[in-house]
């Protein structure tokens, strides 16, 4: 266990929206703070505009001992210490480190999905690669996803490992029927 006054890598949670504004609180009581931000070309109504996005829609990460939690609280914008069974969940630092790099070295093609957001038995419709355009079913997770496509008129299954960012759900209302 990790001495309580060795400062450690926490996630902020933030209201809505207010990441930055937090971040600037943060820096101006001297508390040490990671917001990870992407450039995004936005459309307006009128024209196009490069923005700078949050990697994690509310959410900041602070570097501090377990005595400043509820210093970092007191901040106006910061909502809750992400935790679990009522303790702080703290984030490796080297974590923090590969999400650096990640975001330094790939902001443009950076992309951040849920990893609990496709589900064995999900049926799923491939968007990249060699079986682009076609349906599938997952069959199992293991930080990439083994998808079943069936070829009806093989009567065969082939079971093909493919990547979870080369998926999209499809909704239920739009399943073909099998």
């Amino acid at each position: 266990m990790a001495d309580a006054n060795e400062p450690q890598w926490y996630a902020v949670y933030t209201k809505p929206r207010a990441e930055k504004k937090l971040r600037e609180h943060l820096a101006r009581h001297a508390i040490e703070h990671y917001l990870p931000l992407v450039r995004r070309r936005k459309k307006w109504s009128d024209r196009y505009k490069w923005v700078e996005e949050p990697v994690f829609s509310s959410y900041v990460f602070v570097k501090i001992a377990a005595s400043e939690r509820l210093r970092v609280l007191r901040l106006p914008h910061a909502v809750y210490i992400v935790s679990r069974d009522n303790a702080p969940l703290p984030i490796a630092e080297e974590t923090i480190t590969l999400l650096r790099i990640a975001v330094d070295r790939f902001a443009e093609t950076l992309t951040v999905r849920s990893s609990n957001d496709i589900a064995s038995g999900e049926r799923v419709r491939v968007i990249a690669g060699p079986f682009a355009g076609h349906e599938a079913t997952v069959l199992s997770r293991r930080g990439k996803a083994y998808v079943v496509v069936n070829f009806a008129a093989l009567e065969q299954a082939v079971e093909v490992e493919i990547p979870v960012s080369n998926l999209e759900r499809i909704p239920a209302e739009s399943l073909t029927p099998s």
